[in-house]
């Protein structure tokens, strides 16, 4: 059951990606998983039953924000870094996991407000988000809708701007030459929805940090032949790493408040697994978020 949800997570995260970076999702499927820690839980709310985990600490509130499949849990290596200095919770959306998986609400507009109903049914006035992969999209329309419940924004490698992206990765001139995979069920509806528009930071004053995986070569099939590589190699320079720049240029530009760290030698999904690239996005969130040196 694992393997097989892994295998649905790449596939839904390489259709957000535009199969840009595929390499570095690709790395999800064979991740090393914690065993599970923090307290679950389930929130009633209106119109769905969502599923949490509360890794406890005391301070102000951090609301981490999974990947594409994902469960909470996803953060059981990487939330009790911070609870030392905050409490530490996940939110697991709706579709995915232990939470409820109704027929419809799976826009990010819906999904920021299930953000919303999550912190009132909490008690919890303002929070700072955290977000993995997907929940870029759903962090900044929350942070946009509703800014007097936002401290801080932390993006980890969540600056996506999904409707350009799927426009380039399916445009006959441009397009990827390889298959876009379309993953089944809820998760499919969270892609299709998010690829209805590019992310708006226009509208967040909130101050926010960016960790942005750099790929400096394009993922390759091992079993490509010599005509699919030059393909594959010829997309790349010529529209993937420029629409990875133009990705990054688009938040430092109308992010009000935003600084981006670029990370070069890492994957997609090391944010999730004890290594060097966690190790240095933990440094760098304790700086931004706590102030320490």
């Amino acid at each position: 059951m694992l393997k097989s949800m892994q295998k649905i997570v790449v596939a839904g995260t390489l259709g957000f990606l535009s199969i840009i970076a595929g390499h570095g999702v690709l790395a999800q499927a064979t991740r090393a998983l914690p065993e599970p820690i923090g307290r679950d839980g389930f929130a009633r709310l209106p119109g769905v039953t969502l599923h949490y985990v509360d890794w406890g600490g005391t301070g102000p509130v951090l609301l981490l924000l999974t990947g594409l499949g994902d469960s909470a849990h996803a953060f059981d290596a990487l939330a009790p870094q911070l609870s030392d200095r905050a409490h530490v919770l996940g939110l697991t959306r709706r579709g995915q996991g232990q939470s409820d998986a109704p027929e419809s609400g799976y826009d990010p507009q819906t999904l920021a407000k299930d953000i919303r109903a999550f912190l009132d049914f909490m008690k919890i006035e303002r929070t700072t988000l955290v977000g993995f992969s997907v929940a870029g999209s759903e962090m900044t329309q929350f942070a946009g809708a509703y800014p007097q419940r936002v401290d801080k924004l932390v993006y980890l490698d969540a600056v996506n701007d999904f409707k350009s992206g799927y426009e380039l990765a399916t445009n006959p001139r441009t397009k990827y030459p390889l298959p876009l995979p379309d993953p089944p069920g809820t998760l499919g509806q969270i892609v299709r929805a998010a690829q209805m528009s590019d992310s708006d930071y226009t509208r967040i004053a909130a101050p926010a940090l960016a960790l942005f995986v750099i790929y400096d070569r394009p993922y390759i099939p091992a079993d490509a032949d010599a005509d699919l590589r030059a393909r594959i190699i010829k997309r790349w320079e010529e529209y993937g790493k420029p629409f990875e720049r133009q990705r990054l240029t688009h938040f430092a530009r109308d992010m009000r408040n935003g600084q981006v760290i670029e990370l070069h030698d890492a994957e997609h999904g090391d944010f999730l697994q004890i290594g060097p690239v966690q190790a240095r996005a933990v440094r760098e969130m304790r700086r931004f978020l706590f102030d320490l040196p």
